[in-house]
């Protein structure tokens, strides 16, 4: 099967928002008399062409965790709330988290040129490598050509050549070396995923090993992520449910593909609850130092994407919806999608979770669902 442009802006298309068992868990405080019926529109959405969903929304006012339809077609196992699925993009936010946690420790310099990092086989077939620093390629002000978006689908069809093998940063690499760049360093902005999987690289040769390692031992474990691990390379700590991509009248289960796949641009796979705390820990910054949190989540931080009111930060978007400002980034892979956003003014945090994505069905039908959610949250 040719993946071609069908799925160019997968990843991008996550810049606009952007109880164990079926049933779930609903509380709210005594101020709200009628609470939105979030189950029922879970119920309703997995009617339709969504396989299955899991919505979790937790803030001082309201408590939701719930799931609804299928996780596995073939056998018709119903989606639990506590699914482990892929979060694709929305995983940027730790790999920025993780290179944040190495400055403060003296470990990492975002400032200097990422050929103080990388080995010259490497940089001498990145555009502009001698001007860029990682803090550009976290901020996607580098300049780079996009392995994913800009490829016309060459890195998911090599990954569906060779299914049974780990694909790491390195492989993905090859996808966006000796190509053009979009503009220089700092002199625009533009998404890509290549910026994250070179920082990757970058984590890897700072720790002297695979930054899966760091990311478990410094952020999964002390903060009680216990659903969450690295893509591909930590498959000990459970599987993940299937993902489903409709091309023609075939349907792929894309589980597969993505249980070998691990890169810095979407490290993780984890439950919608663990997917919103981590949002909610970086935010609100009570996990860790000041340091760290000012040079994620503060003003200067954030650049303009050129794109309405959507500016970027670390791994995360901040925007104004329905007059409230709304901090995200989901994900969109080949056969899953994830949303994820923090509301501040009412410290909401929220994780959407699908197991079908890359076709106009599914994405048209989660995409209407996270509307309804966001504009009953944002009221």
């Amino acid at each position: 099967m040719k993946v071609n442009n069908l799925l160019s802006g997968m990843i991008i298309g996550s810049l606009a928002l952007a109880v164990a068992g079926c049933g779930s868990e609903h509380k709210t405080n005594n101020n709200l008399v009628k609470p939105f019926d979030y189950q029922a529109l879970l119920n309703t959405a997995a009617e339709g062409e969504i396989p299955g969903v899991v919505l979790y929304i937790e803030s001082p006012q309201l408590y939701f965790y719930g799931a609804a339809g299928i996780a596995d077609l073939n056998d018709k196992t119903p989606m639990l709330i506590d699914a482990r699925i892929p979060n694709g993009s929305a995983g940027k936010k730790l790999t920025a988290l993780l290179a944040a946690m190495l400055v403060e420790q003296q470990k990492l310099n975002l400032d200097q040129s990422i050929t103080n990092y990388l080995p010259a086989e490497i940089t001498n077939r990145v555009a502009n490598a001698s001007s860029m620093t990682t803090r550009q390629m976290l901020q996607h002000t580098a300049g780079l050509f996009d392995y994913l978006n800009d490829s016309n689908g060459a890195f998911y069809d090599a990954v569906i050549a060779e299914p049974e093998s780990i694909k790491t940063d390195a492989f993905a690499l090859q996808f966006a070396l000796d190509q053009k760049a979009k503009f220089a360093p700092a002199q625009g902005w533009s998404y890509s995923n290549t910026g994250y999987i070179l920082t990757g690289l970058v984590l890897d040769q700072v720790l002297g090993t695979h930054h899966s390692q760091a990311m478990r031992m410094q952020i999964f474990e002390p903060w009680g992520l216990s659903s969450l691990s690295y893509g591909g390379l930590e498959k000990s700590y459970g599987p993940i449910v299937p993902g489903y991509f409709h091309s023609g009248n075939d349907v792929l289960d894309t589980r597969q593909y993505y249980q070998n796949i691990g890169v810095a641009d979407a490290p993780v796979v984890g439950n919608a609850k663990d997917m919103a705390n981590i949002l909610k820990f970086i935010v609100e910054g009570k996990q860790f130092s000041h340091s760290i949190h000012q040079l994620l989540m503060s003003e200067t931080s954030f650049v303009s994407t050129g794109l309405g009111t959507l500016s970027y930060s670390y791994g995360l978007f901040k925007e104004t919806i329905n007059g409230k400002q709304v901090i995200h980034h989901g994900g969109r892979e080949l056969g899953y999608a994830t949303y994820n956003f923090y509301i501040p003014d009412t410290k909401t945090t929220v994780a959407m979770l699908f197991n079908c994505n890359g076709y106009k069905a599914c994405d048209d039908a989660h995409d209407a669902l996270y509307q309804k959610v966001i504009g009953e949250l944002t009221k």
